[in-house]
């Protein structure tokens, strides 16, 4: 659940600050007419993510054994890869509110209203994308009930948090709440990154190159897991939130270092680049 609550705030957060922050530049700007189109691309978008989900579920469900490890680890890789480019993007989104604020301005000038749909979808089905691939990803020892409860306690925080912003209730520095939510992500899509490459191990489609350490303690002399091993209580909490082995393979452990790594130079690279401008 928790790393629903997390994932789903962050996605969250991003899509409603720009659907809000769309229809702050029409209101300023006088274009209320256009507010119907932010509001039906936000409802399209966010059925067509739906509709997107269950394709995508109805899919992985066909899967078993080798297959499922398969379907199963493609989807962790691709879900660290958008989590990377989302974490990326939102460095460029930071300093470009202005380029949002004067594509606006000019849909404003033609009333174009396909225009400002096109903009609001674009980015909320993005999210909504990034979002189905994380609900396909399976968390230990969580149910999708759990999952969907995390997501919806997520996306309700941060919808909240985003109208207290834009009613002027609350005042953030999005620099600063970029960069924390950014490096809290980075960790969890390593460890998915590296589970990722796990399953492709256990399905055969990569190598082992053997273990590289155990952490996991001994059983206790009744069978149950000590709670710092990877299925004890500590342990599994980590394994859901972060992607944390006890035991893991070589691989994984290069896996996981190397897309930290090359994610955070990139992301080092991009805020060398711009200068931040304030919202």
């Amino acid at each position: 659940m928790l790393k629903g609550i997390i994932v789903l705030f962050r996605e969250g957060f991003e899509a409603f600050l720009i659907m809000f922050l769309v229809l702050g530049f029409l209101k300023k700007s006088g274009g209320h007419q256009l507010n119907k189109f932010v509001y039906w691309a936000a409802i399209i978008a966010t059925i067509a993510s739906i509709i997107l989900g269950f394709v995508f579920r109805g899919i992985g469900l066909k899967f078993e054994g080798a297959t499922e490890e398969i379907f199963e680890g493609v989807t962790m890789v691709l879900t660290a890869l958008m989590l990377a480019f989302m974490i990326l993007w939102l460095i460029k989104f930071k300093t470009n509110t202005k380029l949002i604020k004067d594509k606006v301005g000019t849909h404003i000038e033609k009333n174009n209203g396909i225009g400002i749909f096109l903009l609001v979808f674009l980015s909320i089905f993005r999210e909504g994308v990034e979002t189905v691939l994380f609900f396909l990803v399976p968390e230990e020892g969580a149910s999708t009930a759990t999952l969907f409860m995390g997501g919806m306690i997520g996306l309700i925080l941060a919808f909240m948090l985003c109208y207290a912003i834009f009613q002027g209730t609350v005042r953030l520095n999005f620099s600063k709440f970029f960069n924390i939510t950014s490096g809290i992500l980075l960790v969890i899509a390593a460890g998915l990154f590296a589970r990722g490459v796990h399953e492709l191990q256990e399905a055969h489609w990569i190598p082992e190159l053997g273990m590289a350490f155990d952490l996991n303690p001994e059983k206790h002399p009744d069978g149950t897991f000590p709670a710092l091993h990877e299925k004890g209580s500590i342990g599994k909490t980590l394994t859901s939130v972060f992607g944390y082995n006890g035991n893991p393979d070589v691989l994984e452990i290069i896996s996981y270092w190397s897309y930290a790594i090359i994610v955070g130079l990139l992301w080092i690279g991009f805020e060398r680049k711009k200068q931040p401008k304030t919202f």
